[in-house]
């Protein structure tokens, strides 16, 4: 019987060269059900050796294409959409450590959400969870109200999707295409807690993870990526420092002539959703 189910997403990469796939391999869960999505823009064939050896593996292994760099959120919300018969979903990038700490968490968490400890690869800091303000180094349970990190390795217990379905939510907020997505979901748990919800968000666990927030100089690609977010959620989730925080990383855009970018947070913000999310 399929106790839990796995997301790994990859973009731009083989299944081969994935830090994810080559570590499930080596730590292979039982009771599993292994999705592997492929988010473009080439085609992975079905008959690539990689993923036949993966299927002699797990007990069910699917591969979906999906060319066109589908929304996370999408993403997220339809796995589990295809998965509600288990009792547990896994989230995983492509390029993260498993080791034998997550795989118990895996088969034996009972929180609502598990969030693993996230170090990074590049320098061996660890990031994530935040709780109360402070990055947790340690294993405890996390404050619902205040909480949060990134998607990958998170463990999402049915008991969370079976309170959202009863307030009319998706875990994930598909108002957010990239940055935001993993976020999103525990904005919607802050909302709930300060309401009365009662959640169970721990971190019993640690992951390595190569974490971009940890490389010395950051894209012009991730800027307007984060100020999206930033835009999106000072839209959806307005708070005092969301929109602080927007009104100056937009003028700093400004100063320094980057007013495609300011555009697009603009109107980001005016719609309240990412230009790629429908």
């Amino acid at each position: 019987m399929i106790k839990n189910a796995i997301l790994v997403v990859l973009y731009n990469k083989g299944l081969e060269s994935s830090t994810t796939l080559q570590t499930l391999i080596q730590h292979p869960f039982k009771s599993i059900k292994l999705t592997i999505h492929n988010n473009g823009p080439f085609r992975i064939s079905e008959e690539d050796g990689f993923f036949l050896r993966l299927k002699t593996i797990y007990e069910q292994v699917e591969l979906v294409n999906c060319l066109e760099n589908q929304p996370l959120s999408q993403v997220y919300n339809r796995f589990i959409a295809n998965n509600l018969h288990v009792e547990r979903w896994v989230i995983l990038d492509d390029d993260t450590t498993i080791n034998e700490s997550f795989w118990f968490a895996v088969e034996h968490t009972q929180a609502d959400i598990e969030c693993p400890r996230i170090i990074s690869s590049i320098n061996y800091k660890t990031y994530y969870p935040v709780s109360k303000g402070e990055v947790v180094l340690s294993y405890q349970d996390l404050d619902p109200a205040t909480a949060f990190s990134i998607g990958s390795g998170l463990i999402i217990h049915r008991r969370l999707w079976d309170v959202f379905e009863r307030h009319g939510l998706s875990l994930f907020d598909e108002n957010y295409a990239l940055y935001g997505v993993d976020v999103s979901v525990f904005r919607r748990i802050h909302r709930m807690s300060t309401s009365g919800e009662k959640f169970v968000l721990r971190s019993s666990c640690y992951l390595e993870h190569g974490l971009s927030r940890s490389e010395k100089k950051e894209s012009e690609f991730r800027i307007a990526e984060n100020l999206i977010d930033l835009a999106i959620s000072a839209r959806r989730y307005p708070q005092f420092h969301l929109y602080y925080h927007l009104g100056w990383r937009l003028l700093k855009q400004f100063i320094r002539l980057r007013f495609k970018t300011v555009m697009v947070a603009t109107q980001a913000f005016f719609r309240g959703k990412h230009p790629r999310c429908n």
